[in-house]
């Protein structure tokens, strides 16, 4: 039985329809015939416990935004409604409140997006989608030292190190979620052999190198005119600053390449500079190798 009864269910019943009596799953406005259907798809808004409630709600909310602009403002009255049920589900109440950033982000409501992330992060300080749409929107307000703030914190959220070396550095290119709250990297290879190069563009966090080697090493790179670097011949490595008393030196770390690249970034080792995290690869075969690697012993 729901736990939402009695005035206060009632009092929610009707704030709520006035509301949003103009959306169509709502109207009151129906042929004669239509009454029941409209009567049955109503009742369902308010089946169950709050936490059900607000769940429907918030699939309703995810389904507008995903539907675009015109249906943002729908987007945000269904989180915004799930949000005034009585929820206890911490889960459910961080999504809505994200989610609801997120549309605001795309509106340009950029002091209601802070205050909806603020209350996530006050909630769940590991939550990075509030960090990067916090970093977004201060960034539109012109608040630059605050957003990089809120980056370093999100980062953390993932033990990641990041060192700006150059700070007239700028691209394109730059590190960002996906709708699933993952990371997505921008990536360069490192080829000394033939002082050449591979850009990956998007490099998504769960990913493992195996992953990117069998697309890039599917055909033989122009350079590679003795086929030398393929999936299973080559191995990757990276590059830190080992220290010890007054000395400091770079020294390589070889990754496995069944690693994902979020295992290797939040490496205690690891310090991704200038945003984009690079590797070293090198093939097993010719002498290269063990010439490059007795550089760093």
């Amino acid at each position: 039985m729901s736990k939402f009864m009695g005035p206060e269910r009632r009092k929610f019943e009707d704030t709520l329809l006035k509301e949003i009596d103009k959306v169509p799953l709502f109207m009151t406005e129906l042929p004669e015939e239509e009454s029941e259907s409209l009567a049955a798809l109503q009742s369902l808004l308010y089946d169950g416990s709050p936490e059900e409630i607000a769940e429907n709600f918030k699939k309703q909310g995810n389904e507008c935004f995903k539907e675009g602009k015109t249906r943002y403002q729908d987007a945000i009255t269904y989180y915004t409604k799930a949000l005034e049920t009585n929820c206890k589900d911490n889960k459910i109440i961080e999504a809505c409140l994200a989610n609801r950033a997120a549309v605001n982000l795309e509106l340009g409501n950029f002091r209601k997006v802070l205050t909806d992330c603020a209350k996530v992060i006050r909630s769940n300080p590991m939550n990075v989608k509030a960090f990067y749409r916090s970093a977004k929107a201060l960034c539109e307000l012109e608040k630059m030292k605050e957003a990089i703030d809120c980056c370093d914190h999100g980062l953390k959220t993932r033990n990641i190190n990041m060192e700006t070396t150059n700070v007239a550095h700028t691209s394109p290119h730059s590190v960002h979620l996906n709708p699933e709250g993952q990371l997505i990297w921008p990536v360069v290879f490192l080829y000394p052999e033939y002082q050449e190069t591979d850009f990956i563009a998007e490099f998504n966090e769960g990913n493992t190198f195996q992953d990117h080697l069998d697309v890039m090493f599917e055909n033989p790179a122009p350079w590679d005119t003795l086929h030398k670097y393929t999936p299973d011949k080559v191995q990757i490595y990276y590059e830190y600053i080992w220290t010890t008393g007054n000395e400091v030196k770079p020294k390589l770390l070889k990754i496995g390449k069944n690693c994902i690249l979020k295992e290797v970034l939040s490496h205690q080792k690891y310090v991704v500079k200038n945003g984009i995290p690079n590797f070293i690869v090198l093939s097993n075969e010719g002498e290269f190798k063990e010439e490059f690697l007795s550089r760093y012993k």
